[in-house]
Formats: C-alpha cells, structure tokens, sequence
C-alpha cells in the first residue's frame, strides 16, 4: 500500500503491508526540497522507489534506525547516489540491519531493511531551500533526531510524538525520557508537526502541549496508586484497561502493561545531549 499527499510543499509517502486489503500498521516518509526524511518499510518498496522517479533527491535523513524508518534506504541510496545521514548511534544499525533483533510480529509487518552506507548528521542540515536544526530527541531510541525548520515553523517528530494520546510503550523505551524531551521540544514556535505514525497534524504546538499534558496526568495518577499500595497489574487495569490484542500480538513487546512498568521503574532521563534553543 502507498498513498501519496502534500501538506504545503512536503510531499507525505503512507506505506505499509495490506493483508486482504487492511493496511498493517502504516508509516509516512516525507520529502522536503530535494531530502527524503526516513524512507519508510521495504514492504511497499518498488512502489514508493517508482514513485521517487523524475524527483530530485540529493539525500536522505533517517530519525532512528527502526525497520520501518530506514526500510527503503538501500534502494533509494543506490537509486539515486545519495548519502545517508543519521544520528552517530544509528550507524552500525543502517549498515547491518540484522544488529536490530525483530520479533516475529515486526518481520511479518515490516521485515528487515538491507544494508545501507550512512553519514554521521551535523548540528543542522539544509534540504534544499529548507534549512533545518537537528534536535537529539532520545526516549524512543538513544539515536532519535528531531528536525526543526524554524522560518516554516515545522517539525519531523519521527516516532516522538504519535498523536496526542498515550497507551502503549515497546519494552525498551523509556516514558519519563519520552517526556522529558516532549516539554523541551515544546519551548519550539511550531506551526506543523510531521509524524511518522500521523502524517501532518496542524497546530503542532497545541498538538505537543495536549499530549504533554496527558503524559503528566497518567504519571501522576500511576504513582498515585503505586502510593496506595496497588501492583503494577492492577496499576494498569484502573489507569488504562484491559490489555487488548496489542499485546497479545506482540506478546508483550508493545503493550499498556510496558507503559505503566517504565513509570513505575523511575528511571530517569538521560542528560539531552543538544539543546531545543
């Protein structure tokens, strides 16, 4: 599946696998002047690299090294003769993907992306007329970018931000980090957000600040009740329900239960190694 839109002048790729016409959990790549933010999951590949035909494309730039950010990498670099920028972490992860264990749920929907040359990102990075800060964004991953245009007013969240609601986290995230980062991301003038989960969401600024808000609420209310003496299995039926298919699919790997653990857990935020400014 691939569908092709446009949000002023960035161009939004949807990609995903369709299992009987149902799209399986879809991703976006963008291109913005002549760059390609993430590339999305080789499941849609021939489709999305055709698509790029007669478009100018003089790089790429992926916000994380999870498969379905960097899926089409390959093709498009040795398409196009392109380098790849990413964050120094995400590196080894774009030259063997296979360092990136996938469970059985994630090869079924996105599979592993084949290698792929990177180049270590600056502080900042132009996409054609564009000119863009590169903001380290951990909490989904240690290696996770953020791009801030500051004259468009936009910023590509890659997997930060994901709507405004909260409910499942993978094992190895980190809630509070997550958090963290959002309210200094939000210090930003943002018109746009582009997430790869969303496509554009229109008021960013207010988008960001009503998730930050929702993110603090389950927080508190999860310590509230670990205070009372409640175990974290009950913990998260009163704050979030039911465990649902989500986590019976990926046996565990993406689930509600991981979101109230990772409060629970209180583990801090690492130091932001750049500055939102």
């Amino acid at each position: 599946m691939l569908k092709i839109s446009r949000h002023e002048t960035v161009i939004l790729f949807c990609m995903g696998r369709s299992l009987f016409g149902f799209p399986l959990y879809p991703v976006y790549a963008f291109l913005v002047g002549d760059t390609l933010i993430d590339t999305g999951t080789n499941r849609a590949g021939k489709k999305f690299v055709c698509e790029l035909k007669g478009r100018t494309i003089k790089k790429i730039v992926n916000t994380h090294h999870h498969e379905d950010h960097i899926g089409n990498n390959a093709d498009v670099q040795e398409r196009f003769s392109i380098p790849v920028y990413a964050h120094s972490s995400a590196l080894p992860y774009l030259e063997n993907p296979r360092l990136n264990h996938l469970r059985l749920y994630q090869r079924i929907v996105w599979d592993w992306p084949r290698p792929s040359q990177g180049t270590l990102i600056g502080l900042t990075i132009d996409a054609g007329s564009y000119h863009f800060k590169v903001i380290h964004s951990p909490g989904h991953t240690d290696d996770h970018i953020c791009l801030y245009e500051p004259d468009q007013k936009w910023l590509f969240t890659g997997d930060l931000f994901c709507g405004t609601n909260f409910i499942y986290l993978r094992q190895d995230e980190n809630y509070l980090q997550i958090l963290e980062t959002l309210k200094k991301l939000s210090s930003l003038n943002i018109e746009t957000i582009f997430c790869n989960l969303k496509g554009a969401v229109k008021n960013g600024h207010e988008a960001l600040l009503k998730k930050i808000a929702k993110m603090e609420q389950l927080r508190d209310d999860v310590l509230a009740l670990k205070e009372k003496g409640l175990p974290a299995d009950k913990i998260r039926q009163k704050v979030l329900g039911n465990e649902g298919a989500m986590g019976f699919v990926t046996r565990g790997h993406y689930s509600k239960q991981n979101t109230v653990d990772s409060i629970l857990s209180g583990k801090k935020p690492d130091e932001i190694k750049q500055a939102c400014s």
